[in-house]
């Protein structure tokens, strides 16, 4: 893992928690240490003349704290730094204007490190802490099985804008799911053994993007149940708590303003022939109004998952009408036929103007809405396999 991603990999848990977790006594602690190679890293990055001790500052919308700062040589050397903390907490230590950092656990009165900056990964070593040295494994393993999951996604993702084989697709998405349950079994594994709090809330932190909710809110109560005072753990309950709050309070905000359980307002546009198609003609079938312009990047990636729930459910009362907000005739029909939409269309071609996005109210595309035989809207914002197990649940 290289020293950038281990940054970033730590960085990302900033979001999440406080960094307090086992009592320790009171009173300083001190990070020494020796240093080679600064010159290959002054290469690219600058010159690197100062190393200093920073408190990462966790859920808290500011900055990490200096604790200490040493000057160091311009080639090999060492370092001595001091901090202060009650309880036991994550620090980074940091060379230059944060070129690289090397994040650190008090758990011990005195820790020692050793960093070449001339490497490009495992750069450093740290004796005097073990929970500093599992960090690192957690990191560094968490780094590499979490990019895994994020190139299966890519690669799953290309194949779908390129709109491959299903073969193709399906097995991007069973290397994807296998990278995914790789990652969580790690995660699982890191939280349910290590016997450091600060550790397993690390752990726990990042699981929130790869865990089921019910997942994540299993492992919280556990913890928090082996750890009752840990505070790092409360500070993620209370932090999970605000964000199931803000949640609920959007999807209050979003019922309000959505068209499930209205009647579908009136709309009539022009088809390519300049024929107006009102709504009302689809009465007695289900029909999906599907927003969307050729212009549009994630309208033409979805466009393929549209084409197959069209070609699966067209013989079961089911049509739809797409609705574009082309200004361009010719680049709109160009896209229908590229994209092999082979319903009807429709397109006022006022772009932003439309009397679409006037009636329906929507500030994005693609956007769609499932209306009923008896002109109701059922649903709406269906993508992906949303929307084939929608017309699934409706149509079978």
């Amino acid at each position: 893992m290289t020293k950038r991603s281990l940054c970033i990999v730590l960085a990302s848990a900033c979001i999440l928690f406080i960094g307090a977790c086992q009592p320790k006594k009171k009173g300083t602690f001190s990070v020494s240490g020796t240093f080679k190679n600064a010159d290959k890293l002054a290469s690219v990055e600058g010159p690197v003349s100062k190393v200093y001790l920073l408190e990462v500052t966790y859920g808290k919308d500011q900055p990490p704290v200096i604790l200490d700062s040493a000057k160091i040589p311009a080639v090999n050397g060492s370092f001595s730094l001091t901090g202060s903390a009650p309880t036991q907490e994550i620090f980074e230590l940091v060379f230059g204007n944060n070129v690289i950092a090397v994040p650190l656990i008090n758990d011990a009165a005195e820790v020692k490190v050793s960093v070449d900056l001339g490497k490009k990964d495992d750069f450093y070593e740290v004796s005097g802490s073990e929970a500093s040295n599992q960090l690192k494994d957690l990191v560094n393993i968490f780094g590499k099985k979490n990019y895994e999951v994020e190139r299966t996604m890519a690669d799953l993702d290309s194949l779908k804008q390129a709109n491959a084989p299903d073969s193709l697709q399906l097995g991007a998405i069973a290397q994807k799911d296998a990278a995914v349950q790789d990652l969580n079994t790690y995660l699982k594994q890191a939280i349910n053994t290590n016997t450091n709090a600060t550790i397993c809330a690390l752990a726990l932190g990042w699981s929130s993007r790869s865990f089921s909710k019910s997942e994540f809110e299993s492992s919280l109560t556990d913890l928090l149940k082996k750890y009752p005072d840990n505070n790092v753990l409360q500070g993620l309950k209370q932090s999970y708590d605000q964000q199931l709050a803000q949640m609920a309070q959007q999807q209050h905000q979003d019922s309000a303003s959505s068209w499930i359980g209205k009647l579908a307002p009136d709309l009539a546009l022009p088809d390519v022939n300049g024929r107006p198609v009102p709504l009302t003609s689809f009465r007695g079938k289900y029909l999906l109004v599907d927003f969307w312009a050729s212009w549009c990047g994630p309208c033409r990636a979805e466009n393929p998952n549209v084409v197959k729930a069209y070609n699966e459910f067209k013989g079961k009362n089911f049509a739809i009408l797409g609705v574009s907000l082309d200004k361009e005739k010719a680049a709109w029909q160009e896209a229908v036929r590229s994209d092999k939409l082979d319903w009807s269309q429709v397109s006022d071609l006022k772009f932003w103007s439309s009397k679409a996005v006037e009636t329906f109210k929507f500030d994005g595309i693609p956007f769609n809405v499932l209306i009923d035989p008896q002109g109701k809207v059922i649903a709406e914002s269906l993508r992906g396999d949303d929307l084939e197990n929608k017309l699934k649940e409706v149509l079978n």
